[in-house]
């Protein structure tokens, strides 16, 4: 077993490697070629700039983007063969999005892009329940909550958590939702945070407990520890970024001033991997606005990636960039 102070030691090189420290140097937009046991990440953009304006989505556009994302990832060229690569018929999915603050949110519009897409697989409606902590959280994402209707399930978790669980030093529950599912897919919105430095796909599980505020000391790197557990790390199939706009200072709440149009939908079976290529495309907005430092460096991807969460290093991250 590693000592602390080997563990300590490790994150540091890690982070020097992985690029996402609060000082790493990054280049834009550059492609990463994969290395040997790294990850993919599909980032698949808006060519004619279309998919937000202001705050009205492009539902169509989206659709779009989230398809060709799910292809792209999956190498098929067809839609139904390409989700087919995650979910099977039966499965029992859980949709875990991003609801917590208005207009820093993830889009109504890809998440139901996403459930359409599982429907055209083959997945019973009724076997789909997208969830966040409350119900409150539906009316960012202005959805409609359908606890027992025709169609996908969408309604938070409420009070319906189960068994007490630790992550790594914190005791938490995970929400029965989560824990009922066979299959998990995370929706995070890019973004940037005032206390871990971004906050996307590992972040966005805060949601699945009822305890967020105890993850949040020490740079939130005990996020790490929560996507260790079970029903979060072995069921996730695929990570879905919702980079319509994103917000490159302050976060997780809207900052008008620190937002910029992206146009983009990012997508990969690893979290870590997905978190890291946010990181390096915030770090490179902010670069280019003259901020060259995050206020807190995302210390919780480097922890999960010593974890066995995911690949954090950008050297082994192959990015799969496409213009539609």
């Amino acid at each position: 077993m590693r000592s602390n102070g080997e563990d300590r030691v490790n994150r540091r090189r890690f982070l020097r490697q992985s690029g996402v420290a609060a000082a790493a140097v990054l280049t834009a937009g550059r492609l990463v070629e994969a290395a040997p046991a790294g990850a993919t990440v599909a980032v698949v953009r808006d060519k004619t700039k279309k998919s937000v304006k202001g705050f009205q989505v492009d539902a169509e556009i989206v659709q779009r983007l989230v398809d060709r994302a799910v292809m792209t990832l999956s190498g098929k060229d067809d839609l139904v063969k390409a989700w087919a690569t995650y979910v099977r018929p039966k499965d029992r999915v859980a949709i875990k999005f991003n609801g917590l603050f208005f207009r820093a949110t993830t889009h109504g519009e890809v998440i139901h892009a996403v459930t359409k897409g599982l429907v055209k697989a083959g997945v019973d409606p009724a076997n789909i329940v997208v969830y966040d902590r409350s119900d409150g959280d539906m009316k960012t994402s202005r959805l409609t909550i359908n606890r027992e209707g025709k169609g996908v399930r969408i309604y938070g978790t409420g009070r319906s958590y189960g068994k007490k669980v630790k992550a790594g030093k914190v005791g938490t529950k995970l929400s029965d939702i989560l824990t009922r599912a066979d299959v998990l897919i995370n929706l995070p919105m890019m973004k940037s945070h005032v206390r871990c430095g971004v906050t996307g796909a590992l972040k966005n599980h805060l949601g699945s407990v009822p305890n967020a505020g105890a993850f949040h000391e020490n740079c939130c790197v005990a996020i790490a520890d929560l996507n260790t557990l079970g029903p979060i790390k072995d069921k996730t199939r695929l990570c879905i970024a919702d980079a319509l706009y994103s917000l490159y200072d302050a976060g997780p709440g809207y900052g008008g001033r620190a937002r910029w149009d992206y146009h983009g939908i990012l997508a990969s079976t690893d979290p870590v991997a997905l978190d890291a290529t946010m990181a390096d495309i915030v770090l490179a907005k902010r670069r280019e606005k003259g901020m060259k430092k995050l206020v807190n460096a995302p210390l919780h991807i480097a922890r999960a990636a010593e974890l066995g969460l995911g690949v954090a290093d950008l050297g082994r991250i192959k990015r799969l960039a496409v213009e539609i």
